[in-house]
């Protein structure tokens, strides 16, 4: 059973259960002549409501994802498939990242201006195809996911038009085009969630485009499609969840437009956060050795006011790797691990892996042996 069926059957439970507790207080109250007693099957009533908005809330606990992006197809065995192949390839991967422990996907569908499935608004992804196939990948892909009790979102990359290339996030017409993008997924696929990552304007510096645009007119742009894109999933299923992952760095990703204050503060943006701390804590700043995975954990665990769902974004692709600066990666074969302890001793909801690929590179080899061994 998937997360986003359970939930179904949860809240349908606890209703029913709610609708029974709240039959009985009211027989007592026709029975009693006593305001007393009434005010007491009130405040039972609030109890339970409480209790089930608590039982909700932890259904979206726990998660162990991992990233699946255009970079990964290949090595997934999903590039360039027959239908048959596609899907037993599809079925041998996902079995696999299940044994790892991952119990929820988030799988590039958008990757640059194109999509792996068949679009009104979109090209194939040359990424995934050389011409188009006779089947829907991303079908194949999500009851495959379901299958494995794992859950399926989909992400996206909003703005980018082509590598390097960013549509203009300030654009009327860019908002509209995100906005009937996400509509033909949650429409037309059963998936469980909405993703994007951290590409909203381009980094501030010289000849980039759009350099001339404040941060604080970025924030308010993106703000906009945020909640817009927010509103579109919840009016076509309440049950979808929408989140995004930042880059780590809070204030880098202020300046490409995440209003993270606000995000994380206020209702109606997302349901949940992913932030890339993809630092190990051995890093070279200014002469000293610093924890800078920790101080920078601390740093979102404090910005987030409403206690949005938070999981954290590590660096599979950085274990085994030599860094000038990040010295951990190299010195050390138990980051994750350490990392992953870090975030849930934090009161964070789970992590998510970048990406599946380096989950089996050789060079990965003792860090993910340590990850095995703590997460089966």
């Amino acid at each position: 059973m998937t997360q986003r069926e359970f939930r179904k059957k949860s809240i349908m439970i606890l209703g029913l259960s709610v609708l029974l507790l709240v039959c009985m207080i009211w027989d007592s109250a026709i029975f009693s002549d006593s305001s007393g007693e009434s005010s007491t099957a009130n405040a039972q009533t609030q109890s339970v409501k409480k209790a089930s908005v608590t039982s909700g809330s932890a259904l979206i606990t726990n998660v162990q994802a991992v990233w699946i992006s255009f970079g990964d197809y290949k090595s997934a065995g999903l590039y360039n498939k027959s239908r048959s192949a596609f899907q037993a390839n599809a079925e041998k991967y996902f079995k696999k990242l299940k044994k790892d422990g991952i119990n929820t996907i988030y799988f590039h569908v958008v990757p640059c201006n194109d999509a792996i499935y068949p679009s009104k608004y979109l090209k194939w992804s040359s990424y995934m195809f050389e011409a188009a196939p006779d089947y829907d990948p991303l079908d194949i892909l999500i009851k495959t996911a379901h299958k494995q009790d794992m859950t399926f979102h989909a992400w996206l990359n909003p703005y980018r038009r082509k590598m390097g290339v960013s549509y203009n996030p300030g654009a009327d017409a860019s908002l509209k085009r995100i906005q009937r993008i996400v509509t033909e997924i949650v429409r037309n696929y059963d998936v469980d969630g909405i993703h994007f990552d951290d590409y909203f304007y381009p980094a501030h510096g010289r000849g980039a485009q759009y350099n001339s645009v404040s941060t604080a007119k970025r924030k308010r742009v993106i703000n906009r499609m945020v909640r817009t894109i927010y509103q579109t999933v919840k009016a076509q299923d309440p049950d979808i969840l929408f989140g995004i992952s930042p880059a780590g760095n809070i204030e880098y990703a202020e300046s490409l437009g995440c209003d993270l204050s606000t995000w994380l503060s206020r209702d109606g943006y997302i349901d949940y956060i992913v932030p890339q701390i993809y630092w190990s804590d051995q890093y070279r700043l200014g002469g000293n050795v610093t924890p800078l995975y920790t101080k920078r954990l601390k740093k979102w665990i404090k910005l987030n006011k409403n206690n949005t769902p938070m999981y954290i974004g590590l660096a599979t692709y950085r274990a085994g790797t030599y860094s000038s600066s990040d010295l951990g990666w190299r010195r050390k074969n138990n980051n994750l691990v350490t990392q992953i302890k870090k975030e849930k001793a934090a009161g964070c909801d789970g992590f998510v892996l970048f990406s599946s690929s380096y989950m089996y590179r050789s060079r990965a080899a003792k860090e993910m042996s340590n990850y095995r061994d703590y997460i089966r």
